[in-house]
């Protein structure tokens, strides 16, 4: 079987009756604030399998290669479901709750090469006319070996999606999706109300992204900053997905900011994939592309120490308080 077929399976078995009569919903329901009041397990249960959906509506995209946004938005599946699983300790089995972190973490570095090497084709007219004219003779050369790399890492791409391994990961993304309609042993947190556990996922990711921010504030590594995007990305995400659990206008102007702080960050670690990637290409092509990758990553190692400052500057005035006030503010108390 392709691997564009594996989600088309998953969605088929969704479809029909589990073998033990349990008929099911031939698809997810809605959420909607009086699925407060449901058990958590359930409730959960759904949210993952609409993402199982979000992923499979973009892999046969991924493998056809005619939009790189296709691998972005496959790759916010992934990283939304991580975010879930995240808060869902003692919602969802825990043994597969682990083991699918763990897969889906495979396959989102599976995916990284490629995508980093798609934003650097779209930003490398950009990065050049950033330097010395006498330098551009080096351009071609350049871009001939990012494309060697690509078709290098694509192929590795195509490998990942058609393995053994990813067959198991989307049966056993699908089978911890659909635990709630299988039954078994209930984890001990599944049958509280899926409200309770959303309050306490959001402000608990909201701690979390404020310790790592501490933690980075006072850090020249790059590395404590790039956590902190990950941590404000997974907040961001937490939030998207249980929001439908809440009123329409809970969470506004945390939402609205978060994009502020994420795109700051985002530039910072941008620049510093930038700067090793290209560097790399052009020891690679050698000659007058290797002078030319020199320059551009002189100039992004530059640029990132000024929105490093930047980012330090961002996090003080919008997400270290703010944040948290807001949050405070926005998330409804009376339930």
């Amino acid at each position: 079987m392709s691997s564009s077929l594996l989600f088309e399976r998953s969605r088929a078995d969704w479809k029909n009756p589990p073998v033990d009569g349990d008929q099911g919903p031939e698809r997810s329901p809605p959420l909607g604030e009086a699925d407060r009041s449901q058990p958590a397990g359930r409730v959960f249960a759904i949210l993952l399998e609409s993402l199982l959906a979000e992923a499979s509506a973009h892999e046969a995209g991924v493998l056809a290669e005619e939009d790189p946004e296709e691998l972005h938005d496959y790759r916010v599946a992934i990283r939304r479901t991580r975010s879930l699983l995240r808060v869902t300790r003692g919602v969802l089995p825990e043994r597969e709750r682990l083991r699918l972190r763990h897969e889906l973490r495979w396959l989102g570095d599976l995916t990284s090469p490629v995508r980093d090497l798609d934003v650097l084709a779209d930003d490398l007219d950009g990065l050049v006319a950033g330097v010395q004219p006498e330098l551009h003779g080096g351009v071609q050369s350049l871009n001939e070996a990012l494309t060697r790399e690509r078709i290098v890492v694509a192929a590795r791409l195509e490998d990942g999606l058609g393995s053994q391994r990813y067959a198991e990961l989307v049966r056993l993304w699908h089978l911890t999706a659909r635990v709630y309609l299988i039954g078994g042993e209930a984890p001990p947190a599944s049958r509280r109300s899926a409200g309770t556990v959303a309050d306490e996922a959001i402000v608990s990711s909201e701690r979390r992204l404020r310790r790592i921010g501490r933690n980075a504030r006072h850090s020249d590594d790059l590395e404590d900053w790039h956590d902190l995007r990950k941590a404000l990305k997974q907040f961001r995400y937490v939030i998207g997905l249980l929001a439908p659990l809440y009123p329409p206008e809970a969470f506004s102007s945390v939402r609205r900011n978060i994009p502020k702080i994420q795109d700051v960050l985002g530039r910072l670690q941008d620049h510093h994939v930038q700067a090793e990637l290209i560097g790399r290409l052009g020891v690679s092509a050698g000659g007058e592309a290797a002078l030319l990758a020199g320059a551009i990553a002189d100039r992004l190692h530059r640029d990132v120490e000024r929105v490093h400052w930047k980012c330090a500057s961002t996090w003080r005035h919008l997400g270290r308080s703010q944040l948290g006030e807001r949050l405070r503010t926005e998330m409804p108390t009376s339930r």
